[in-house]
């Protein structure tokens, strides 16, 4: 009679030990594993939630990162992506703390203000101007 003791370990350090006994076949052998593979997976996945903070950013530096947008394409990209709607006005939250922590830089007037993210060469440029004209 054959006897098989596995041990699955999940990052958290728990600890699942299935123990066998009998005729085992390969093909309920891989199941098993895969069973606890998938169940790896989804438990990594819904550990780590995105905020939304999280995905705005990945929306831009992904999708956005080279051109101007507003609010609303960056509200049907979010629904796009994530499939979940988000209200304009927590878009525009979040684009405005953005634009203030120096992330965006903004254009337009308050019914259609326009967003791009800074780069380098953009504040490299800028504190070129302000040097300029500080002399």
């Amino acid at each position: 009679m054959r006897r098989l003791k596995i041990e699955f370990c999940d990052e958290n350090g728990q600890q699942v030990t299935v123990a066998l006994s009998g005729s085992v076949s390969k093909e309920k052998l891989f199941k098993l594993i895969e069973l606890f593979e998938i169940k790896d997976k989804t438990d990594t996945s819904s550990k780590t939630p995105k905020t939304i903070r999280e995905r705005i950013l990945e929306i831009i530096n992904s999708k956005l990162n080279s051109t101007w947008f507003t609010s609303k394409e960056l509200s049907s990209l979010y629904f796009e992506q994530f499939h979940d709607s988000i209200k304009p006005s927590t878009i525009s939250t979040y684009l405005t703390r953005l634009y203030n922590n120096g992330y965006l830089e903004r254009t337009g007037n308050r019914s259609c203000w326009q967003y791009r993210l800074v780069t380098k060469t953009t504040k490299n440029v800028e504190t070129f101007i302000k040097e300029l004209y500080k002399k």
